[in-house]
């Protein structure tokens, strides 16, 4: 008898779509939010990279750990070493051992000049050329400081040609691009043994310079 197989087949084909397909709701019904799920959009905060300048503001705001140097005691100068790549063979002889640092070119004048043949400037300070070189191995902004080590007196840090660069005594160096050289003075109050503290973003070196009198 075909025709009755075909009545009972049709009922229990229903049957097994029934136990084994997924349900689906009921037109305008809302399914539940999985647990550990959201359909919010996330309120956490995206994450910042700090400014140049709060990372200068922060570079400014490290303490001066300059050496003390008992006057009449000798002024013990940074040694120099080569560093690779620079802009011109001059700047490959520096003192200290950073990325940034003065070349030795004119070191060695300001230390072979005395102050009592030069004119002090306007400020009432001696401008020495003092020139600064960077080579790889350092991105972001870096400042130095300076002053007197062996007794008081002052020293201020200018670059030639940007001086929106000063910040009071102090001068930022941007390192962000390749090796370059920085056309700059050191103005001193007199002659003595004084200092270099360079800060950047895990970078700190202290580079001693002596000017005689």
């Amino acid at each position: 008898m075909p025709g009755v197989r075909r009545v009972w087949l049709a009922p229990l084909a229903l049957l097994l779509a029934a136990c084994t397909g997924s349900p689906q709701p009921a037109q305008g019904t809302t399914l539940p939010t999985p647990p550990g799920s959201s359909t919010e959009p996330s309120s956490a905060p995206a994450a910042t990279t700090p400014s140049a300048e709060a990372v200068i503001a922060s570079l400014l705001a490290r303490p001066l750990r300059l050496p003390t140097v008992r006057a009449g005691e000798r002024c013990p100068v940074s040694g120099a070493t080569l560093r690779s790549p620079v802009v011109q063979p001059a700047d490959a002889r520096g003192l200290g051992t950073g990325p940034l640092y003065p070349i030795t070119l004119y070191t060695d004048i300001v230390a072979s000049q005395h102050l009592s043949q030069m004119t002090p400037g306007p400020s009432g300070l001696y401008d020495l050329k003092v020139v600064w070189a960077s080579t790889t191995g350092h991105r972001g902004p870096a400042v130095v400081r300076a002053g007197r080590v062996d007794g008081a007196g002052r020293a201020v840090i200018t670059l030639q040609y940007d001086p929106a660069a000063s910040r009071g005594d102090a001068v930022v160096f941007d390192l962000t691009g390749a090796p370059a050289d920085f056309p700059s003075a050191t103005s001193v109050s007199g002659p003595g043994c004084y200092a270099y503290q360079i800060d950047g973003v895990g970078l700190e070196e202290v580079i001693v310079f002596r000017v005689p009198a």
